[in-house]
């Protein structure tokens, strides 16, 4: 299962530097049986709710009714929405000459599809080896985002826990139909050592924020060049090494954090300007996730925030940035970088 791999390689390379590990939770083993309530309101209640991050992947069935919605796993998506709960919702395209085989299940499925992409930032890929990658660089961010952020992550659960789920009827299996796996991280206890960096140097969690940029630029740089993943990775490194001159990343000094983020985001900047002449839409998923990760700091939503943004720009009421023009997308972009640095 890609997932599970994904997150054993996670443990093994995050448990001892951070103190945190992920564990993959399948409802069939883990939620009690009852006949007091829905099969699904069970589920909600004993895996969802507690919850601090929630991931649905789609495959190529949208689920099976659970008498408040058309699958288990829309349920479980919408109800963390309403919760203020983030969600990394993933729809495959892997599939989608098999749908036809299922008008019903194609329907629904392009349905919520349609309706996910004007309300949010779903992701999509097109092979197994892009969902690995990609489920590999979201989990890493989300993960270091929840730890850096303790007030954030307090104000949500007063136990020092972190909870992920990842849910649906068959969909982060890929054989299955009602397959729910749930992710969920707990802290273990404090151990008695504690190996910490080397004075000076970057902590564990600014490496791994480190290593979370390296994996998004070689993503980009596969799509828009044609490079592989690992010959993209190979130069990124070399170059930030050459740029601090030292052996090994970490040994790059936490004072210069602000210039590794500097070279990140003018490395970015280089690939979506090819992409931009090259590869329209490449270029407009490279712009969009800042914007939402921008937002989201700021506690701002679309229904908030669009209608202000286009009165300030004097554009055109907007209701997805997917909906906006290159020039356009720069503009809100450079507009909301700026209120989010104030």
């Amino acid at each position: 299962d890609i997932a599970a791999g994904v997150v054993d390689e996670w443990n093994r390379e995050n448990f001892d530097s951070l103190n945190c590990g992920l564990k993959l939770v399948n409802w069939k083993t883990d939620a009690a049986p009852s006949m007091a309530e829905r099969g699904q309101a069970v589920i909600n209640r004993e895996l969802i709710d507690s919850a601090e991050l929630i991931v649905a992947v789609f495959w190529r069935r949208f689920g099976t009714p659970t008498g408040m919605h058309d699958s288990g796993t829309a349920e479980e998506v919408i109800r963390a929405m309403g919760r203020d709960k983030p969600v990394m919702l993933y729809f495959s395209d892997i599939e989608a000459p098999m749908l036809e085989d299922d008008p019903e299940q194609a329907a629904k499925l392009r349905d919520f599809r349609e309706k996910a992409m004007k309300s949010g930032l779903p992701w999509t890929f097109q092979s197994r080896r892009q969902f690995r990658e990609s489920f590999k660089q979201h989990l890493n961010t989300r993960v270091i985002e929840l730890i850096s952020n303790p007030k954030k992550r307090a104000r949500r659960e007063k136990a020092r826990s972190i909870k992920q789920t990842a849910s649906g009827d068959g969909n982060i299996q890929i054989a299955g139909e009602g397959n729910t796996v749930n992710l969920r991280t707990t802290s273990p206890r404090q151990p008695k050592i504690v190996i910490e960096p080397s004075p000076g140097h970057l902590t564990p969690a600014e490496q791994n924020q480190v290593s979370a940029w390296i994996e998004e630029l070689s993503i980009l740089m596969e799509t828009v060049q044609g490079k592989s993943t690992a010959r993209a990775k190979g130069e990124l490194w070399s170059r930030l090494k050459n740029l601090f001159k030292v052996a090994k990343y970490q040994q790059i000094e936490s004072a210069q954090m602000s210039e590794v983020q500097a070279w990140y985001e003018g490395v970015r900047r280089e690939i979506q300007n090819k992409a931009k002449r090259k590869a329209p839409d490449i270029y407009r998923r490279g712009k969009i996730p800042g914007i939402k990760k921008w937002m989201n700091d700021m506690g701002r939503t679309n229904e908030d925030y669009y209608p202000e943004i286009a009165r300030r720009l004097k554009m055109r009421s907007f209701n997805s940035l997917k909906d906006l023009s290159p020039k356009n997308l720069d503009r809100v972009h450079s507009l909301v970088y700026r209120d989010w640095k104030k």
